[in-house]
């Protein structure tokens, strides 16, 4: 694991809208259509809104002296894909240049902190299975693969 470097990690603010959809499209490419989870566009649509006063809830970003190095964005889950309440990952990413830096845990943690002073009891994150690194980097977060399974059909 590399040496954490200077990382602040603060709740997302309106003005990181534009260097958030920059990261993600680096790592997911320009069309995030071809992904499963359309959440990020939809989540900041909302902290683009000028009258939005607090930051939806959590949504942190992870930056450095160079700037926005990483971003969380969770929401309340009241009940989804047969599991109990709790709060969902919708979307995260870090620089592909800082991954193994404890960047993603400062993230998760700050996710934790919140859901833990506000009484939800667990976090999720629904992966697609071939994805495999974000898997290990759930686990290595203190995540457990669910029991539950989710079977599609192609039409």
């Amino acid at each position: 694991m590399q040496e954490t470097p200077d990382i602040n990690i603060r709740p997302i603010r309106q003005t990181d809208s534009d260097a958030v959809r920059k990261l993600d499209s680096s790592i997911q490419g320009a069309d995030r259509s071809s992904t499963w989870d359309s959440y990020v566009e939809r989540l900041l649509s909302i902290i683009e809104l000028d009258w939005l006063q607090y930051p939806p809830w959590g949504c942190y970003v992870a930056e450095n002296e160079s700037g926005l190095v990483g971003f969380l964005l969770a929401e309340r889950q009241t009940t989804a894909y047969g599991l109990p309440p709790g709060a969902r990952i919708v979307a995260m990413a870090v620089e592909s240049s800082l991954r193994r830096a404890g960047i993603g845990k400062m993230l998760v943690q700050a996710l934790e902190w919140q859901a833990r002073n506000e009484g939800i009891k667990q976090i999720y994150s629904v992966l697609l299975a071939e994805d495999d690194r974000d898997s290990r980097f759930l686990e290595s977060a203190g995540f457990n693969a669910s029991d539950l399974k989710v079977y599609a059909k192609k039409v």
